[in-house]
């Protein structure tokens, strides 16, 4: 086992980490405010995927534009999107307890998938590899890197990463900082004392939601710069991260997702290079390091079920 390999996998996680987080920020706010896992998550952050996929397609070419260009656009539609689902769909049965909520974006989950997939109506199917992955095109870093030292940087994965670095620190500074940020944090620690405070708590919650859908496009755009999109990408490769990365950084704790997300990149990535380089005798499989970090979230569920760096359910 070579020690410019392990580094190499300890630096791919911490990029890959900061995209974790990145993805799992947006999920963690909506929980921590109105309590909902927003199975949907995943779903709009492959919409976002193929927005940038087909931005790439249609107007890189034509007018030079960087798909780096459409992160923007990403976070302003699946905003607008994430709005209008919660004013059209969750509101109606937030208050309904856990399991409606979760049925619902459920429900808005599996939709989108298969509109994203097949279309509706007149609405032709986004995705331009008919399920068979598809990526960002046109782009000249895809394939280039940063070296430092014995270490390759990847230009996408570093960029998902410091925009994980700007963004989550932003995302806390609107939280402590805005007049609605304040309005959010005290809805989510008691919603009925907010109101009777003067707080708009269904202002706040829409503004969560709609934060929270924006976050996720800006994850969707960097996940299209980084790797094969599928129509079902949102819940076979993302949404278990991202729980996960939620759950261990303490749920509603968005700092703590930041932490979280860079410590499962960092255990997936060093484990899997281990699995490989192990002897092919020791019977290890190349998927060891998803065992190894599912192991390590039931372990932190065991022992401290409010997250690693939770003290009860916050933002």
């Amino acid at each position: 086992m070579e020690l410019v390999g392990v580094s190499q996998a300890v630096a791919s996680g911490i990029l890959q980490g900061g995209f974790f987080a990145l993805a799992a920020s947006g999920f963690s706010l909506i929980f921590g405010v109105q309590k909902i896992l927003n199975i949907a998550h995943g779903a709009f952050i492959v919409l976002a995927a193929f927005i940038t996929i087909q931005f790439s397609i249609a107007l890189t070419p034509a007018l030079h534009l960087d798909p780096l260009a459409s992160i923007p656009l990403d976070f302003a539609l699946l905003a607008l999107f994430g709005g209008a689902i919660y004013l059209l769909v969750v509101r109606r049965v937030e208050s309904k307890g856990f399991e409606a909520p979760l049925l619902v974006t459920f429900g808005v989950s599996m939709l989108m998938e298969y509109v994203i997939a097949n279309g509706l109506g007149p609405i032709p199917s986004i995705d331009p590899s008919g399920g068979l992955g598809a990526t960002a095109g046109s782009l000249g870093y895809s394939s280039q890197s940063i070296r430092l030292g014995p270490v390759y940087l990847p230009d996408a994965q570093l960029l998902a990463f410091m925009a994980a670095i700007v963004v989550i620190p932003l995302l806390q500074l609107f939280l402590r900082r805005t007049y609605f940020g304040r309005a959010i944090r005290a809805t989510a620690q008691d919603a009925e004392a907010a109101e009777f405070s003067g707080i708009d708590t269904t202002k706040a919650k829409l503004i969560s939601f709609v934060i929270g859908s924006g976050l996720a496009g800006i994850a969707g755009g960097f996940f299209a710069l980084t790797n094969s999109v599928t129509p079902t990408s949102g819940d076979n490769v993302l949404l278990p991260v991202i729980i996960v990365v939620v759950i261990l950084g303490g749920l509603g704790s968005v700092g703590g997702t930041l932490v979280a997300g860079l410590l499962v990149g960092v255990v997936a990535s060093v484990s899997g290079y281990l699995a490989l380089t192990l002897p092919i005798q020791s019977g290890f499989h190349a998927d060891l390091g998803n065992l190894v970090t599912f192991s390590l979230f039931l372990g932190v569920l065991m022992l401290k079920p409010s997250g690693l760096f939770g003290r009860g359910e916050r933002v």
